[in-house]
């Protein structure tokens, strides 16, 4: 007779199983980051295999024992994911294979010692492994987003929101567990919170799934020459030029911000900017900071907004849907849109719009 548990786990391996097979089938590009995401949903099916097996009496023990080894695979496999996925040039080198040595000498030391490796110090290390692979996953996504705030101007490359979620429900598997270590040595009863653990997996295989594979939420990546460029703005050097001149470039730029209207090209990059004003993008990025106390993609989402606005207040643009609006404006999608409208003006662009009717 199958228990709640088990029922869970066969939910798990066949859709883990089937998700990492499809994954891998139908990645056009196969990209490292498509498959590194099938390695992720793999391993959590084969570990949930393996318990699977044991609890139905199908496996000894030293598959349980196994289970330990597991918590020192994802830490690393998640963080290599997530420069994947935020780099464009990311090349897994040998030496990033080191990530993987706590897992190596786990599975060793289990094969040696027959499961006896698997003690209370080595849970400690599992813990403390995963979370301090979880922070390094936090820090690179806000890398990330630095980077393409002072490169880019599509919003939606910023909406990365989902892997805050996949990150926080690792935590929860994490913290999860911990509660259950703890009431197994307790002596208590350790279902409820063992089914927890299994739901959340779940919830992971479909989070990274849906967000990682089928979405279009996926981030763009950033290249190495942004990442330089992004690492000399914080740095104390600046181009030295006088008031006079600054004062000359920014009314050149608000000039061709409103003549040439460069805001309306949803591609829009600061390079690209600064080539057709024929300044220093490291230049133009410093006016933009410092005298609007904006980066990129603010400083040309305003543009955006209010370009929006004079058509939404326009009586011979009445007959222009909202849709028509933000891309003629230079956005890609209606949620980026109505984010950016709102934080702007603090009202909805429908409700901005009905106020001109």
């Amino acid at each position: 007779m199958f228990s709640f548990t088990n029922v869970i786990h066969i939910i798990i391996i066949f859709q883990g199983t089937l998700l990492a097979i499809y994954i891998l089938v139908s990645s056009n590009k196969k990209s490292k980051g498509d498959r590194l995401l099938a390695t992720i949903i793999g391993a959590l099916t084969v570990q949930i295999l393996g318990l699977f097996f044991v609890n139905r009496g199908v496996a000894n023990d030293f598959f349980q024992s196994v289970n330990c080894a597991y918590g020192f695979l994802y830490g690393p496999l998640l963080f290599f994911y997530i420069r994947c996925i935020t780099q464009k040039q990311f090349v897994f080198s040998k030496m990033n294979f080191l990530h993987f040595f706590p897992f190596l000498v786990v599975c060793f030391g289990i094969w040696f010692t027959n499961g006896k490796i698997c003690s209370p110090e080595t849970y400690i290390g599992y813990v403390v492994h995963i979370l301090f692979y979880i922070f390094l996953c936090f820090i690179q996504v806000k890398k990330y987003k630095q980077i393409m705030k002072v490169n880019y101007s599509q919003l939606e490359w910023l909406n990365v929101g989902w892997l805050h979620g996949v990150f926080i429900v690792f935590c929860l598997i994490v913290l999860t567990d911990i509660a259950q270590f703890i009431a197994f040595f307790l002596g208590l009863n350790t279902y409820f919170l063992e089914n927890t653990v299994f739901l959340l997996i779940l919830v992971t295989i479909n989070l990274l799934y849906f967000y990682g594979f089928t979405s279009s939420r996926k981030p763009f990546g950033y290249s190495k020459e942004d990442l330089l460029f992004t690492a000399a703005l914080t740095s104390r050097k600046r181009i030295n030029t006088t008031l006079g001149e600054n004062k000359k470039l920014i009314a050149k730029l608000e000039n061709h911000m409103l003549t040439h209207e460069s805001f309306k090209d949803y591609d829009l990059t600061i390079a690209t900017l600064a080539k057709e004003m024929d300044i220093p993008k490291r230049k133009l990025s410093e006016l933009i900071n410092d005298h609007y106390d904006q980066n990129f993609v603010d400083f040309i989402n305003t543009y955006r907004i209010n370009s929006a606005k004079e058509r939404f207040m326009n009586p011979k643009s009445h007959a222009e849907t909202i849709l028509e609006v933000l891309y003629e404006v230079g956005f890609n999608s209606k949620s980026s849109f109505n984010t950016a409208f709102k934080k702007k003006t603090g009202i909805t662009p429908s409700e901005f719009k009905s106020k001109f009717k």
